[in-house]
């Protein structure tokens, strides 16, 4: 037989009328199961036991209401005040006479309703509060019967409101609420244990009065219904409904089924968790107005298979009254669901069990697992989970744990303290060690330094040596071997790319200056100057940007601009100088150009004629005199590097020099010379040719002044036998540490007399007039006043006397071309072309360096040739003479 429940065998039990099948029928359907057979049993002896009173109100009796007359007398009790109405009884507020005067509560049956039956009810009622004697339950003092038969018995006067309204109304905190609701599960607890099940406990029934500022619980109504005739509301429903006692919202689901043979103690606990939610929440389990308009099917079915929501999730669907609920427990919305959540859930589902075997065995037991929960203890109605424990551990021991968990953190700190401090100490131990172990290095590694690098140095001044004698493959290898010695150290790269300019070697000579530039090498120092033009000639576009920011940007921070020189390299950048710096650059030559003219006499004029001894070329140049007196310290002022030790020898030999410092006495047959009366005389009485003495016909030989009939090995004045500097030897004596100061023996006269200008007598207007007007011009060219560019080239071009008037046609023409003089532009162009196809012829012959125009003049020349092609005609020029055989001449002396 399949397994059938104690309903469906009972059920089928009482079909039987004969008892010994009865029993056959039960042991097959129990089988074994000792405990489901003693609760068939159980049912079979209450539905064979006589009619309760309790079980089975009256149903004939009509719907009466005759109240006693107030102010009369029921036995010693006068009726005051009717404060109640039953199902068959009347409360009245009685004023006890004597043996003591008190008010009391009288309770009697209804007049018309003394039914055989209502009168056992009502004498199980006063029975049942009769055995019960407990604080927070209404105590039974008298009873009797009235002079027509009607039974009355007096209770304890209870003023008091519903729990639900009082905690509402003095906003009890959860705390005091759960405090609250304690008593009322010791009061159920103390009726169950007098065998009475109260089957309508609700917030009516529990009222809650003030004794000394306290409040205090008490359980009326123990066995009394209330809603008799009366429709589903909140009053108790009886016969009418098939005998279910109690309020259907506070309603078990076994009382919901109706029987009235399987109610016990849990049907109690079911209501008393009712009573709970609604003390939390605010409402109750299921919606009030959805069960008053369901029908009893429907209610029922609800109470018995609808699970209702958890309390904290329940607050979420009270949408407006959310806050009137949390204002009234004293909280915000968010911490009531959080306060809510956790240990208030489980015990309020696990009394809402439909499953009374799993709600709590009794009332007691759901007031400790609260009182459980206040005291931060775990609770039996959830899972006992390590995490829970331990968390309800530290909040029961919140004192302890934070005393030792601050001792704790204290040691922890002091310890950390500690460790720290030692490490910290041997971290200063390990930097020291660290830092003396690096400064050994970095001694050590100053100290190599500082030997490559003077040996580098002694390289570079060997090679210049050699290169100042002629020697130009020894000089090549010398300042290959200074570059492989120090390959970080930009002083060898710019002395071999001014040593390639000398052979010019434009490609090579552009490759080490943008290597020097990489290395940090400062752009602003002579041995700079002309680079831009260089960079332009060779295609490297990078650097030439480069080094016109760095010029721009020594002029946008209004640095001073002190020499011709500086400004000249500066308008050779044709891209990277802002309109505002060649603006400043034409104020700073035009006032140095008034300012020349106003201070210095008119030089004579040298009809043409060129000073004796003196090639064309050299006059021709405009930085000419550099050489003269650079690398001497005392008019050389540059810093040291920035990424090295200062070089022993500020200036190589270059092209350029530092006009910052006043320059010294020019040499002669400079055109300068021809303004003080003594070199006009010996430029007078100079050789047909223009070339020094010595350099005079090959016939003629290199003569001394002093003996002209004795030759001299070296044209400069450097014998050839003298010791040279080997690496990691310092050059010694002045001829050879500065090979181009040697005295030319022309020179030598001039050398002795006029001295050197001093420091403080330096001017920037050492240039002959001439040539500050052609940087004027390109000035004013630059900055786009082109009439004001074409009056001082023209100023320039007039001086018949200055052979490096070439220089002027290439600036002259674009100026031409910008104020639409077209004639004049292409005229000026083709005189430039022819002078730049002269200039190439002559750099083929790789005369001595006194025929041949310095590179930095022809470099600039040939640049502004091809800038004026491309302004005037379109394109870059076509017909530009071969450099190759230049080339091939200069490798083959290097080589």
């Amino acid at each position: 037989m399949p397994h059938l429940s104690e309903r469906t065998i009972f059920v089928e039990a009482i079909e039987f009328d004969d008892p010994q099948e009865r029993q056959a029928f039960i042991d097959r359907a129990c089988g074994d199961d000792a405990k489901l057979r003693a609760s068939v049993d159980a049912l079979l002896r209450a539905h064979d036991a006589p009619e309760n009173a309790l079980d089975k109100p009256p149903v004939d009796v009509p719907l009466t209401n005759l109240p006693q007359a107030l102010g009369s007398m029921i036995g010693p009790y006068r009726l005051m005040e009717q404060i109640g109405e039953g199902g068959f009884g009347l409360v009245y507020v009685a004023q006890q006479e004597s043996p003591v005067r008190r008010k009391v509560a009288l309770k009697i049956v209804k007049p018309g309703t003394g039914t055989k039956e209502v009168l056992a009810r009502f004498e199980a009622e006063r029975q049942a509060v009769a055995m019960m004697d407990h604080p927070n339950i209404a105590k039974v003092f008298d009873a009797g019967v009235t002079d027509d038969g009607r039974p009355y018995f007096v209770m304890e006067l209870v003023r008091g409101i519903p729990i639900t309204e009082f905690a509402d109304a003095h906003k009890l905190s959860i705390h005091e609420r759960l405090t609250l609701f304690i008593s009322v599960c010791k009061a159920v607890h103390h009726a169950h244990q007098k065998g009475v099940i109260h089957r309508d406990i609700k917030p009516s029934n529990v009222m809650v009065t003030l004794h000394d500022d306290r409040p205090v619980v008490k359980v009326i109504d123990f066995g009394v219904s209330k809603a008799i005739g009366q429709s589903l509301t909140d009053k108790t429903i009886y016969t009418r409904f098939f005998s279910m006692i109690g309020t259907p919202l506070y309603m078990s689901p076994e009382q919901a089924e109706m029987s009235g043979l399987d109610i016990d103690t849990r049907s109690d606990i079911y209501s008393l968790g009712v009573m709970l939610y609604e003390l939390l929440v605010g409402e109750t389990p299921f919606d009030r107005e959805r069960l008053d308009s369901a029908g009893l099917d429907e209610m029922r079915r609800i109470i018995r298979e609808e699970d209702p929501p958890r309390p904290s999730q329940r607050l979420t669907t009270l949408n407006a009254r959310m806050t009137t609920v949390s204002m009234a427990r004293r909280l915000d919305p968010k911490r009531l669901t959080t306060r809510l959540r956790g240990d208030l859930d489980w015990i309020v589902m696990k009394a809402l069990e439909k499953d009374r075997n799993r709600r709590y065995e009794s009332a007691a037991e759901m007031a400790s697992d609260i009182a459980r929960h206040l005291s931060e203890q775990p609770i039996q109605a959830r899972p006992p989970t390590w995490t829970y424990q331990l968390r309800k551990f530290t909040r029961r021991h919140r004192v302890v744990i934070a005393t030792v968990s601050l001792v704790a953190l204290a040691m922890i700190i002091g310890t950390g303290a500690s460790i720290w401090q030692m490490r910290v100490a041997y971290h200063e131990r390990d930097l020291k060690e660290i830092a003396l172990r690096e400064a050994n290095e970095a001694k050590r590694d100053v100290e190599q330094f500082a030997a490559i690098v003077t040996t580098a140095n002694s390289l570079v001044a060997s090679a210049q040596t050699h290169a100042g004698a002629g020697r130009w493959k020894a000089a090549r290898q010398d300042f290959d071997q200074a570059v492989q010695q120090q390959p970080n150290y930009d002083l060898p790269w710019v002395s071999r790319a001014q040593f390639y300019t000398q052979l010019n070697l434009w490609d090579e000579a552009a490759d080490d200056f943008v290597t020097a530039i990489s290395l940090g090498s400062t752009s602003d120092t002579p041995q700079w100057w002309g680079a831009a033009c260089l960079f332009e000639l060779t295609g490297h576009q990078y650097a030439a940007r480069e080094l016109c920011r760095q010029l721009d940007q020594h002029i946008a921070n209004q640095q001073p601009i002190d020499h011709w020189e500086f400004v000249r390299n500066c308008l050779s950048c044709k891209d990277g100088i802002s309109d505002a710096s060649f603006q400043e650059l034409a104020r700073w030559t035009q006032a140095e150009v008034d300012q020349s003219d106003a201070s210095r006499p008119a030089a004579p004029s040298s009809n043409g004629r060129q000073p004796p001894g003196r090639s064309p070329w050299l006059d021709g140049a405009l930085w000419d005199n550099g050489p003269q007196w650079e690398g001497e310290p005392q008019w050389d002022n540059r810093p040291p590097r920035g990424n090295g030790p200062p070089h022993e020898r500020r200036a190589p030999p270059s092209i350029f020099f530092d006009s910052k410092q006043p320059p010294p006495p020019p040499r002669p047959n400079h055109p300068r010379v021809d303004r003080r009366p003594e070199t006009r005389e010996s430029s007078q009485s100079g050789s047909p040719n223009h070339l020094p003495p010595n350099r005079g016909s090959s016939s003629q030989g290199n003569t001394s002044p002093e003996n002209p009939n004795q030759r001299n090995p070296d044209p400069w004045g450097v014998n050839e036998t003298a010791p040279i500097a080997r690496p990691g030897e310092r050059p010694r004596g002045d001829a050879i540490s500065r090979p181009w100061e040697t005295p030319r023996p022309w020179e030598q006269p001039l050398r002795s007399s006029p001295p050197r200008p001093s420091p403080d007598r330096a001017s920037p207007h050492d240039l002959p007039p001439n040539v500050r007007q052609y940087i004027t011009g390109v000035a004013y060219l630059r900055a786009g006043r082109y009439e004001k560019a074409i009056e001082y080239l023209q100023q320039s071009h007039a001086d018949q006397g200055w052979p490096a008037r070439w220089l002027i046609d290439a600036p002259l023409a674009m100026a031409y071309d910008h104020m639409g003089l077209a004639d004049d532009a292409a005229k000026a162009l083709a005189d430039s072309r022819n002078s730049l196809t002269e200039v190439a012829e002559t750099l083929a012959l790789q005369e001595t360096e006194t025929t041949i125009p310095p590179w930095f003049d022809f470099v600039e020349y040939f640049v502004f040739y091809q800038e004026a092609c491309e302004q005037i005609e379109g394109a870059p020029p076509r017909d530009l003479p071969s450099f190759a055989e230049v080339r091939e001449a200069a490798l083959m002396r290097l080589w």
